[in-house]
């Protein structure tokens, strides 16, 4: 596919599926965390530790839904990340009007 060629409007129709279709992704891989953790939570465990002691990779934590590294994590729900990009989610939010830092939510 040669985008360079392509008209401005076919561009856009482009990026929109494109966008579209990372949204869907990313609603699917949030959907099979939230399961994972329920799975987690019913053995006594948490989603961090099961895949700590699965001896897998921790990729899931660490990456987001479209691939951006994250940043931040919810010190109380290690599920939400953020990457800091975009608007801050709620828990981000929160945590600053309550006296918090970021770099206190910095993932290390």
């Amino acid at each position: 596919m040669n985008i360079e060629s392509m008209p401005l409007s076919e561009l856009r129709s482009l990026r929109a599926g494109i966008e579209q279709e990372l949204r869907r992704r990313g609603s699917a891989t949030q959907r099979l965390v939230r399961k994972l953790e329920k799975l987690a939570t019913s053995q006594g465990l948490s989603l961090k530790e099961l895949i700590g002691t699965a001896g897998g990779s921790e990729q899931i934590l660490t990456v987001s839904p479209v691939g951006t590294p994250i940043k931040y994590r919810n010190p109380d729900n290690p599920a939400q990340g953020w990457t800091g990009h975009g608007r801050n989610p709620k828990w981000v939010t929160d945590h600053l009007a309550n006296g918090g830092t970021l770099d206190t939510l910095a993932v290390q």
